[in-house]
């Protein structure tokens, strides 16, 4: 694992991160809470960075922190290079339990051709920066939630675009109707992937793939060199076929 690589993964983590929440706290060692303002634990957390000196009052400072912002439940993220038997011990005494794992993965943008598709219905891709009603629809279709989440997370983006973080989304289309969703935020030389879904209408097609597709070449063209992106265990096979490694597994605790 490249400690390069796993910087500009955290770097970009926090710059979307911050970008949609309403509320932050920074701990030692540059670990951050945050807030989304949407009632899902996984956009109301921590994220672990570095070791920490005494777990139990971290969590018990956690525990206070959303409380006191009325967030009943939240994920504690830790990478699984740091995570350490004391820190099993103080999430299982706070009754935090594990939920599930996740793959931060990096590519090498400078390395890869451009990928040739041949589809047999291919997308029809477009900004969806001006008009994201499609858009919504898809992720609501594809992730799940209900109309308020979807609302929630609607306010989020338009956060982060009042506060000029770099992002763009794109919707792919056919005949007319919405079927795959991606996000792209752009940091430096380096970019993640976010919010690859598909409507249920449309899954197991291939469509989600033809927006990874299209997010590589387009982003290899306009000059980045490296891509970024936190992978779910169902898309962890598909990534890897694009060329993206594993910088390291999160395990995600839930409370």
């Amino acid at each position: 694992m490249s400690l390069e690589h796993q910087q500009s993964f955290f770097k970009l983590e926090s710059y979307f991160s911050n970008g949609i929440s309403i509320l932050e706290r920074e701990f030692e060692n540059g670990s951050i809470a945050y807030i989304d303002g949407i009632d899902e634990a996984k956009f109301n957390g921590f994220l672990q960075r570095q070791a920490h000196q005494n777990y139990e009052q971290l969590i018990s400072d956690l525990k206070n922190f959303f409380k006191e912002n009325a967030v009943p439940n939240w994920v504690y993220a830790v990478p699984n290079h740091i995570e350490t038997p004391e820190l099993q011990k103080a999430l299982a005494n706070h009754r935090l339990v594990f939920d599930e794992s996740s793959t931060a993965m990096h590519l090498n943008l400078e390395s890869i051709k451009n990928i040739e598709t041949s589809p047999s219905v291919p997308l029809i891709i477009q900004s969806a920066d001006t008009d994201k009603d499609g858009w919504f629809q898809v992720l609501k279709s594809g992730f799940g939630g209900t109309e308020i989440t979807t609302n929630q997370y609607r306010k989020a983006l338009d956060r982060a675009q009042s506060r000029n973080v770099n992002i763009q989304h794109f919707l792919g289309s056919q005949d007319g109707q919405p079927v795959s969703a991606i996000t792209l935020t752009y940091l430096n030389d380096t970019v993640r992937i976010d919010n690859v879904a598909t409507h249920e209408t449309y899954q197991r097609l291939g469509y989600g793939s033809q927006m990874v597709q299209f997010a590589i070449n387009l982003v290899k063209a306009k000059g980045f060199n490296h891509c970024f992106l936190d992978a779910s265990s169902d898309g962890l096979n598909v990534y890897q076929k694009f060329g993206f490694e594993k910088l390291f597994t999160y395990s995600i605790y839930l409370f």
